[in-house]
């Protein structure tokens, strides 16, 4: 288990983005700096629980926090450090594995690992990193990360913390397709670290990647592997030479034509997987890798749905059938509060008193989406736009249904 300590709220985003990369084999820590669960009780915590353990704090902060643990906590531990800036890692153990972990941060967050081969690897990181100016008076705890992120689809308050943006719940649209180009001499971690380098350039977030596409025969290369891995394992494609030299694109090769047989793989990969859709990153190249990003053309449904005012198990079944097949189910408080046993795990639910505004917003971005409302949902109703309204009532037709006992 990998242990991942956010030492105060301006870096839970890093923890989290690492946790989203190994959700089974990795648990949070998140502090409180004036807390009882502070950053000492969660490094010990982790320290106790966690094979590994990842820092995200400046190196300087992390030094201190392992000290305060004391040998016995650390020994035999792999231990990390993520600079709060998005610049580097560090591993602060000295064995391999631990390196090996270095390198899959470096991959998952495309920041530079920083190695050292002294024998006190924490004091020697520290002086290495102070030699380098890599710790200048930015690096203090408490500064967010600078990379920037695509604005979300939808941004909601929690009503419990309004003022801690890091409790908002953000849906980001998961339209976009990676077209990767990879070769025989393409390490395996080339591709994350170029698409790394274009989403902090273009502002796009590797969450809204929904799939990676490529030519055939290059699906289980492993750079293609690797960032599969690292943005959640979303599906891959494969498309044939010829299927990917018909499609257009800006950027053809005649090199690579002659060794592929397609003059473009990234690119008319990404559009290939992206019907209807159009490139928003044209082909970008490293070394020996290229990739491409495309914006699939989706369109929405908002699906309007009355609960009725009673017992919601007698919901006719195609209103049950929409509420388990969205993937989002927006409405008021009391509404998504009595749907909320009707729903999969997964469907993100949105409680919100403008239930309509962020309804159509989600559908606007190609989502598939419920609006609920206690009643018969005659009232419901959404601006026109790029998506498909249906409108379900929640109960048969008919007089409603009198409780048992209750007099006719």
């Amino acid at each position: 288990m990998i242990g991942l300590v956010a030492v105060n709220g301006a870096v839970r985003a890093l923890a989290a983005e690492l946790h989203a990369a190994w959700p089974d084999s990795s648990k949070v820590y998140r502090a409180s700096v004036g807390n009882c669960f502070g950053p000492p009780e969660a490094v010990q915590l982790a320290l106790h629980e966690c094979e590994f353990v990842i820092c995200v704090a400046p190196l300087p902060g992390t030094v201190r926090l392992l000290d305060y643990a004391g040998p016995t906590s650390t020994r035999d531990k792999g231990l990390l450090c993520v600079d709060p800036l998005r610049r580097y890692v560090i591993p602060v153990s000295s064995d391999p594995a631990t390196a090996e972990l270095a390198w899959e941060v470096a991959a998952v967050l495309g920041v530079q690992p920083v190695f050292t081969n002294r024998r006190d690897p924490r004091e020697t990181a520290l002086a290495e990193l102070t030699r380098q100016a890599l710790l200048g008076p930015g690096a203090a705890a408490g500064v967010p990360t600078a990379a920037p992120t695509e604005e979300p689809v939808l941004r909601i308050p929690d009503p419990q913390d309004p003022d801690d943006p890091d409790s908002d719940l953000t849906v980001l649209p998961r339209t976009l397709v990676l077209g990767i180009g990879a070769g025989s001499a393409t390490e395996h971690t080339e591709v994350m670290r170029l698409l790394m380098d274009v989403l902090r350039e273009t502002g796009l977030s590797r969450q809204s990647i929904s799939r990676l596409a490529t030519v055939a025969g290059k699906g289980d290369h492993p750079a293609v592997n690797w960032a599969h891995w690292c943005l959640g394992r979303p599906p891959v494609d494969e498309h044939p030479a010829d299927a990917l030299a018909a499609v257009p694109v800006p950027n053809p090769s005649a090199a690579v034509g002659a060794a592929v047989g397609t003059a473009s793989v990234a690119e008319a990969a990404a559009l290939a997987s992206a019907p209807g859709g159009e490139l928003v990153v044209a082909k970008r190249k490293s070394a020996h890798a290229t990739i491409a990003i495309a914006r699939t053309a989706l369109r929405g449904r908002l699906t309007l749905v009355g609960l009725g005012p009673g017992p919601h198990d007698l919901l006719v079944p195609r209103a049950l059938e929409t509420l388990r097949s969205v993937s989002a189910v927006v409405g008021p408080p009391d509404a998504i509060a009595a749907a909320a046993g009707l729903l999969r795990p997964a469907t993100r639910r949105i409680a919100t008193e403008d239930s309509a505004g962020a309804a159509a917003t989600l559908a606007s971005h190609g989502h598939a989406v419920a609006l609920v409302a206690l009643g018969d949902g005659a009232a419901l109703s959404v601006p026109p736009g790029p998506y498909d309204v249906l409108r379900v009532p929640g109960l048969p037709a008919g007089p409603p249904a009198v409780p048992e006992g209750a007099p006719a």
